[in-house]
């Protein structure tokens, strides 16, 4: 299955691709340069992370966004995007079982070390570095085994823990809910990564029960090739750089952040899940995925500003609030839309709720 490294070289034949040379400092400097420019980036020298690279701002506009998508011009209007992703969304194909585990070159399962990684700290309004910001999130329901694929925020807070930030009405936040209700534990894998269409449709919001990874067999054209983790009961994409196996452990929570947040202010959650990892695998010519959100037009916004014209953006936060912010996605308008989101954060905040 073409993954993450095809989609880069594809950015490189078409002249869309910058690669930093220099060596770039992981606190603050990435997330910088990051912000600041609106083409895809490949850091090639990360300090202290001599053999590892970083690729961020991957789908940074509408031409970045149509070759993910394997169109063969790059001068596609945001509407032929939306078109042409709710065509293949309406044909999904269920993703396959390799009969393998998963087999990256380095592997972990004791003493496991999150700082082996090269992850940012994207901004110095961040408390630490986020490991998850542009990735899959994979779980299982555990009373029906229906599978979610989700984008949740990750904050590295411990050698092998991290938060997990989610909204009350996500279909994650459900099936916490009734593991909890159970007392045990939920299962989850994250694949860090990927190819690009497996995160947009991650990112998408179809019914509950809906496989996003089917969906992303549509979208890619054939089924999408799964492989077993090595510690918890899931399956990954084959074609991964980073896999994170763990579990949300029940009843347990903690701050996430605070953290420069989609709508371009600081924000914390103090309801955070903790996710304590039972395996770390990833290449050993890794190359990281993450994203620096915070800018108007980040290459978050233009992945929501696509699926909100086929109904598939949602934020989970009030009615009229959602309203609001998919029309601004619609039309583009991301400045009012981060605007939108500070009114949101402000009065969540003030009510002294979770974001």
């Amino acid at each position: 299955m073409p993954g993450l490294r095809d989609f880069i070289s594809v950015l490189d034949r078409r002249g869309k691709l910058r690669r930093i040379h220099g060596e770039v400092d992981w606190k603050y400097e990435i997330g910088s340069i990051a912000r600041e420019s609106d083409s895809p980036l490949l850091f090639e020298h990360i300090k202290d992370y001599p053999g590892k690279r970083l690729f961020t701002n991957g789908l940074s506009d509408c031409g970045a966004i149509a070759l993910a998508l394997d169109f063969k011009k790059e001068d596609v209007g945001v509407d032929d995007l939306a078109r042409s992703i709710e065509r293949c969304l309406e044909s999904p194909i269920s993703p396959v079982l390799k009969d393998a585990t998963i087999d990256l070159g380095d592997c972990a399962t004791n003493d496991i070390d999150l700082g082996i990684l090269p992850v940012p700290h994207w901004s110095n309004k961040d408390a630490g570095r986020y490991i998850g910001t542009w990735h899959l999130n994979i779980s299982r329901d555990p009373e029906t085994g229906d599978r979610n694929v989700g984008v949740y925020r990750m904050q590295i807070v411990g050698p092998s823990q991290t938060t997990v930030s989610v909204s009350p009405r996500s279909h994650l936040a459900r099936q916490i809910s009734i593991a909890e209700k159970r007392n045990t534990a939920l299962p989850m894998a994250v694949a860090i990564g990927v190819d690009e269409r497996l995160v947009i449709c991650a990112a998408a919001s179809p019914p509950y029960g809906i496989d996003e990874l089917a969906l992303a067999g549509g979208l890619i054209g054939k089924p999408v090739e799964l492989v077993r983790c090595k510690t918890q009961p899931l399956e990954v994409p084959s074609d991964t750089e980073v896999v994170l196996e763990g579990f949300i452990r029940p009843g347990e929570r903690t701050q996430d952040g605070p953290f420069l947040d989609y709508a371009g202010v600081p924000n914390t959650n103090f309801k955070a899940h903790l996710f304590e990892l039972t395996g770390l695998l990833f290449r050993n010519d890794l190359i990281f995925r993450g994203t620096a959100v915070g800018r108007p037009g980040a290459e978050d916004h233009q992945i929501y500003s696509v699926l909100s014209r086929i109904r598939l953006a949602d934020f989970h936060g009030s009615r009229i609030r959602h309203t609001i912010q998919t029309f601004l996605l619609r039309y583009r308008a991301f400045r009012l839309f981060q605007f939108a989101g500070r009114i949101g954060g402000f009065i969540r905040n003030k009510n002294g709720k979770a974001p």
